[in-house]
């Protein structure tokens, strides 16, 4: 970026080498400037007619023309107080990344790390910039960055999120044209760090003790820090991975990140005047595995509030909401710990399967694993069979364990239950052994119950086409049976 002479300012994360969104959307640029009520005038050179802002209060936004030529281009931006410059502007779409350390975890950490960060300096039209670690009680304007707008290289690459540039890379090959990543991430740290005060408000409160040293904790105080700021620009959607902190508290996550979700777009909308989608895309990595001692905790009632008690995404509480399954994907032995598993290869490429789907409209792309619509009860009462995706789903069962029933009286999300082994199974449904509850009806079953339910991509139900696993679930027997909902 040419250096600004005089008091005109664009805000901190626009730069040399930056992704702005693409067309329909119009993309947004604002800043500072000193005189008040004079024209801020932005061009893209050779791309339409030029944008203006009146500078008010000391600020100027402004709506850039819509623009599908991915570029580069060359952006000025002029008034009376100055000029500013910015060299190798490309237009894509624009998706912000998000939450705590499995999103933060580098790409020098996967998997054939070196063969994914050789690959990965090769797409120049991959952007990506970092915010700087930083928490702040009270909304900052100036956004403090940590990496600035980069073409991909060795450096900077084993240092970015590997979740979100995996994503990227793996949807640039079925868009085609540029992806910007903005990074903005803190591990440990909790959702409601990263929660405006409106979502704060509308959910109960959680107490999570005394804050590490290492992680914030406090209400909004990264929502203030890390992406107030960025409300303007315009964004295509986000992507999130977090909920290892609010894994005590699962009851109350179902709120919250509806909540933050709502306000997020909300707010991102309001801003860029319209021009971030009210409903932007927005998906979250459900939570993996953690380590290999078979336990239940709270890691599956929370992978439920995730999917607002619904067990897949999108649903009738979270429009426009993709997910990724990652319970099958552990690292039990990872040198990072177990709680953060090197296998983002495959969390990225289910996402991108999601994404196509539901963020991108691409209606022929199946991106959800198989789902139980029909439960039936046995005449003798000692099994059940149940049926997925209204029969029509192609099944791969790689085990027979995995489904354990909860008899009337007996049932909590947080307790052992009683395991009903798959007794046999067809293209489309598992039976099985419900004997446990004897002559005690069958009020609850449920799936993968565990904080690390299987080895690596050893879960019980698949689809056969996709590979997809059947995600967690906690589904009440209807009397008799019949249609689950």
């Amino acid at each position: 970026m040419s250096p600004a002479h005089g008091a005109l300012k664009l805000a901190s994360y626009y730069s040399d080498h930056m992704v702005l969104q693409r067309g329909p959307q119009q993309a947004v640029l604002w800043g500072n400037a000193d005189t008040e009520g004079d024209t801020v005038t932005a061009q893209v050179i050779g791309q339409g007619s030029a944008a203006t802002s009146k500078v008010q209060n000391g600020k100027w936004k402004l709506k850039l023309p819509a623009i599908t030529n991915p570029g580069p281009f060359t952006v000025d931006v002029k008034s009376r107080d100055g000029h500013v410059t910015l060299h190798d502007v490309l237009f894509g779409d624009v998706w912000l990344c998000s939450g705590q350390s499995n999103m933060e975890f580098e790409m020098k950490k996967v998997m054939n790390t070196s063969t994914e960060i050789q690959k990965g300096v090769t797409l120049k039209t991959i952007r990506y910039m970092k915010t700087q670690w930083a928490k702040s009680n009270t909304p900052v304007e100036d956004l403090q960055i940590g990496q600035p707008w980069t073409v991909p290289t060795e450096a900077t690459l084993k240092e970015f999120s590997a979740v979100c540039y995996l994503y990227a890379e793996y949807l640039q090959s079925h868009l085609n044209y540029p992806i910007g990543l903005i990074g903005s991430y803190w591990g440990g740290t909790p959702i409601e760090a990263w929660s405006p005060p409106e979502a704060i408000r509308s959910c109960p409160v959680v107490t999570h003790g005394t804050e590490p040293d290492c992680c914030p904790h406090a209400p909004q105080i990264l929502w203030n820090a890390k992406i107030y700021a960025l409300r303007a620009m315009t964004i295509y959607g986000a992507v999130w991975y977090q909920g290892e902190t609010n894994a005590d508290h699962t009851t109350e996550y179902n709120c919250q990140q509806k909540a933050m979700i709502r306000e997020w777009r909300a707010q991102f909308n309001r801003e860029s005047m319209g021009q971030t989608r009210a409903d932007f895309p927005f998906g979250y990595v459900q939570l993996g595995a953690i380590d290999d001692k078979g336990y239940v905790g709270g890691f599956p009632a929370l992978r439920w509030s995730q999917t607002a008690n619904h067990g897949y995404s999108p649903n009738s509480d979270q429009h426009n909401v993709f997910m990724a399954v990652a319970m099958d994907l552990p690292d039990f032995t990872s040198p990072h710990g177990a709680i953060h598993p090197r296998y983002k290869q495959e969390v990225a490429q289910r996402l991108v399967m999601s994404a196509l789907n539901v963020a991108y409209g691409h209606k022929g792309v199946k991106f959800q694993g198989p789902f139980p619509t029909k439960i039936l009860t046995s005449s003798s009462g000692n099994s059940l069979t149940i049926e997925f995706d209204a029969g029509s789903a192609q099944l791969d069962i790689r085990n027979t364990h995995g489904f354990e029933i909860c008899c009337s009286g007996g049932c909590n999300m947080f307790n052992n239950a009683v395991a009903a082994p798959i007794t046999a199974h067809s293209q489309s449904s598992v039976t099985v052994d419900s004997s446990g509850c004897g002559s005690q009806h069958v009020q609850v079953v449920r799936y993968a119950w565990r904080t690390s339910p299987c080895h690596l991509l050893q879960c019980a139900v698949y689809d056969s086409i996709t590979g997809l696993p059947a995600p967690t679930f906690y589904l009440t027997v209807p009397e008799g049976g019949g249609l689950i909902g």
